[in-house]
């Protein structure tokens, strides 16, 4: 059964950070700055109340550890936000994991819901390296959605009805990626993933591509969804690396730290958000980052598109 790590840390924080920038509170840029004042406690307890933090899902938890992110998200998560899809450009890695260790490197598109947790809606897309589900330890294309925060709702890839393959795809959800980037300093292989709502059918198309432009794999029908059937409210970029307790966290990206440079560090490039009539705009300011511990994993600010991101992992 696939450990669903959930976004909901990323999603907390964006709406924290939103609840902050209303009542006029000075806002700093990873979670781990933000100041518990009497003010801020309050919002978190509020927040924890109704479900809206890092959960997982799936396996036993209790064998698991905490999962490690380096995210770059948008900022609310409010009812004025309106995303229909994301583009990106990011390279593929292989590395050799253990049972009970998986990285990933994704996109996501959310909607927040009403702010309980069986409210959340989201899609993720990307590539990870999860030898328990496979059995190998090789990166995989894969999908994941839920309706309803995992309660009843959702899967990986196929395993439940949901994603719709196209007719003729290149690949489908599960399939090895191949070649895959030398580690490090080598060729580097990139894939390119967008994600977008499609204005006449309101389904959530997928494409991807392989050192080219991306072609449609197929899509996730519009019915699946409650809010995300009109529209995301919230957008996410990054990666996240998970291990059970008894092992340290496997390398996120290229394995090696964004200080490491383009062409060692993993990297995202030509970012794009997509808006309500298929149109794309770079996004050339920075976003709020959400890095759980820097030492191990990190991701780079936005510079004119692109971002650095990974770390060798090994934090218990």
């Amino acid at each position: 059964m696939f450990r669903h790590t959930l976004l909901l840390g990323a999603i907390a924080l964006c709406l924290l950070c939103h609840a902050l920038h209303t009542e006029g509170v000075r806002l700093r840029s990873t979670i781990q700055e933000l100041k518990e004042d009497g003010q801020t406690k309050r919002i978190l307890t509020s927040l924890k109340s109704n479900s809206i933090e890092m959960i997982a899902f799936g396996e036993d938890s209790s064998s698991w550890g905490q999962p490690y992110y380096a995210v770059h998200q948008t900022t609310s998560g409010g009812p004025g936000d309106n995303y229909y899809g994301l583009h990106v450009t990011t390279d593929v890695y292989s590395h050799n994991l253990k049972p009970g260790q998986q990285t990933s490197t994704a996109i996501w598109v959310n909607h927040v819901g009403n702010g309980v947790k069986s409210s959340l809606n989201t899609i993720s897309i990307g590539w990870h390296i999860y030898p328990e589900h496979y059995g190998d330890s090789h990166p995989h294309l894969y999908t994941d959605w839920t309706r309803d925060g995992y309660a009843q709702t959702g899967c990986l890839n196929m395993d439940c009805p949901g994603f719709i393959r196209a007719n003729g795809a290149v690949i489908a959800p599960g399939d090895v990626i191949h070649p895959v980037s030398g580690v490090p300093g080598g060729r580097v292989q990139n894939i390119t993933l967008r994600l977008l709502k499609d204005k006449t059918s309101g389904d959530w198309w997928v494409y991807y591509g392989l050192n080219g432009i991306p072609t449609g794999v197929g899509y996730f029908p519009r019915s699946l969804f409650t809010y995300l059937a009109e529209k995301a409210n919230h957008v996410a970029f990054g990666a996240f690396v998970d291990a059970e307790k008894a092992l340290p966290t496997p390398p996120m990206g290229s394995g090696v730290l964004p200080n490491g440079g383009k062409g060692h560090a993993a990297s995202f490039t030509n970012l794009q958000l997509i808006d309500k009539d298929g149109n794309n705009s770079p996004i050339k300011a920075n976003l709020p980052e959400l890095i759980t511990k820097a030492k191990c994993h990190s991701i780079t600010h936005i510079d004119h598109s692109q971002c650095l991101y990974g770390g060798p992992g090994g934090c218990v």
